[in-house]
């Protein structure tokens, strides 16, 4: 099993190779040497440093959780950077190796909340940025046009050290004019820079009078983005562990297509259970695709802190893979899922 993995993580870096440029320019980069600039190699890029994507080890990466966020509210328990700092160091000994803050300020997250988080804790965090819903943009969105918006994240990503664009998403029933927007400047920003991307599917339940949300959102997703020169081995689809789907053809579809189907809202059974979740993961292993799929739990809930009492950020390592060694998912396919896909996943050649 363990040559399977070698071979992908060496066809993904030799793909990376022919397609990007290292950049030390523009601040995008620290100053390199000429001898390092010769040779452009895959880096993974967390809020203080970037690093290979070896340097993680063996641990688990989660790729789409909350660090720092407040959803419009005033005040939020990610307030208190020296609890969620003890929280994250604490995940260290559930087998966590990184964690992808999925945040940008429309949602409240803090860039410096999340540098005190990764220093005062030892924890790789990869920060993310974009735009979330039409519900939470910033009013003077609309007025933006999308060359306006490609530019601010272009400068916004080398400024503050994005990792990856996420979480964009949609609000339930149809895209509306202003996420068409913003998804194709994600996409064009991601050409410009090399930065992955991880969506937000609205899979995520039901409101009064909102229109039904189409079980194909997800494609049409990577349709917009692979439209504006985005290859699909950069995006996540994410919340489509939500989408009641035992069998995982939409899944199966995102993952031919050779994009990354994200399941991470793990552990959340209230939109639908870890049951029906591993059902969906043994078919997607089945069809042959375990090396496309992701797992995280879009930690956002304060019960769920260890100093509440809860299973802290490392539920999913400590919760739902026992649940998939259950259901006899092989250990080493399991941690190629949790370790090996991510790290792929966030590995980008950064460009000028």
């Amino acid at each position: 099993m363990s040559s399977v993995v070698t071979s992908l993580t060496r066809r993904d870096a030799l793909r990376l190779l022919g397609t990007g440029t290292a950049a030390a320019a523009a601040g995008c980069l620290p100053s390199a040497s000429a001898e390092a600039q010769d040779i452009a190699r895959p880096i993974i890029r967390t809020i203080l440093k970037d690093i290979t994507p070896d340097a993680l080890g063996p641990g688990a990466v989660l790729f789409h959780e909350h660090l720092s966020a407040r959803w419009g509210r005033p005040k939020h328990f990610t307030d208190d950077v020296a609890l969620m700092a003890d929280e994250v160091k604490a995940s260290r000994s559930d087998g966590i190796a990184c964690i992808v803050d999925a945040g940008h300020p429309d949602i409240g997250r803090s860039i410096d909340a999340l540098k005190r988080i990764a220093t005062d804790s030892g924890m790789p965090v990869v920060a993310s940025g974009g735009y979330y819903t039409q519900r939470l943009y910033p009013p003077d969105l609309a007025g933006k046009s999308e060359d306006a918006l490609v530019e601010e994240l272009v400068q916004d990503a080398a400024r503050q050290r994005f990792g990856a664009f996420g979480e964009i998403g949609q609000e339930l029933g149809e895209m509306s004019a202003d996420e068409r927007k913003v998804f194709r400047a994600i996409g064009r920003a991601h050409v410009r820079t090399g930065l992955p991307i991880f969506t937000h599917s609205p899979y995520t339940g039901v409101r009064a009078n909102a229109a039904p949300v189409p079980r194909e959102a997800a494609l049409r997703h990577l349709d917009l983005l692979e439209s504006m020169g985005v290859a699909p081995a950069h995006v996540a689809l994410g919340h489509m562990c939500c989408l009641d789907d035992p069998k995982a053809l939409i899944a199966q579809q995102v993952a031919k297509r050779g994009a990354f189907v994200g399941f991470d809202r793990v552990t959340l059974e209230g939109i639908l259970p870890d049951t029906t979740r591993v059902t969906m993961v043994r078919s997607l292993m089945d069809a042959g695709y375990a090396d496309r799929l992701l797992l995280s739990s879009d930690f956002y809930r304060e019960e769920h802190l260890k100093k509440r009492g809860g299973p802290g950020f490392g539920m999913t390592v400590t919760m739902f893979k026992p649940k998939l060694l259950a259901a006899g998912v092989p250990e080493a396919i399991v941690q190629r899922i949790l370790s090996d896909n991510p790290g792929r996943f966030l590995s980008f050649v950064p460009k000028g």
